[in-house]
């Protein structure tokens, strides 16, 4: 079994960083450099196990956005583990009329023993942030529920 060294994490998180910077279709031939075939990733949308799986995922999450970028802002990590806090700014022509959104998150990451990969990847972010307050009825009633959340404060 081997071990890999905090130095050798770290060039894997870049090697993460640089894939999401500027997240397309091409970033989705790199996914197996860093993600170990058997991934399981996570996010307030559904859970997928396989590398496979994640690839198809993600293809129908860009499908039709004209832009999504990741700008990472902190990042702690030893040889198991990594946490990463982000800014997504995503443009897609279903949400928000096709202007950019931007959405804070984490990311919590779990490498393997046996290969120097990503095993485990759970991404936590406002879900309502990025879609459902760019939906027009459903963002109406949020603020509408937001409003009298702090009318009672």
């Amino acid at each position: 079994m081997a071990t890999y060294s905090k130095k050798e994490r770290g060039q894997l998180i870049a090697k993460l960083k640089n894939i999401y910077d500027e997240f397309n279709s091409d970033s989705l031939q790199q996914l197996a450099a860093i993600y170990h075939e058997d991934i399981t990733f996570q996010d307030p949308v559904l859970q997928v196990n396989g590398l496979a799986d994640l690839e198809t995922y993600f293809a129908h999450g860009i499908a039709n956005a004209q832009s999504c970028r990741f700008t990472f802002d902190t990042e702690m990590f030893n040889k198991d583990e990594a946490f990463l806090t982000w800014q997504m700014r995503l443009q897609h022509e279903s949400l928000a009329n096709g202007r950019e959104i931007v959405v804070q998150g984490s990311t919590h990451l779990q490498f393997t023993d046996e290969e120097n990969k990503i095993r485990s990847h759970v991404d936590y972010y406002d879900l309502g942030a990025m879609v459902y307050e760019h939906i027009p009825v459903i963002s109406f009633l949020i603020r509408k529920v937001r409003d009298r959340l702090q009318a009672v404060s």
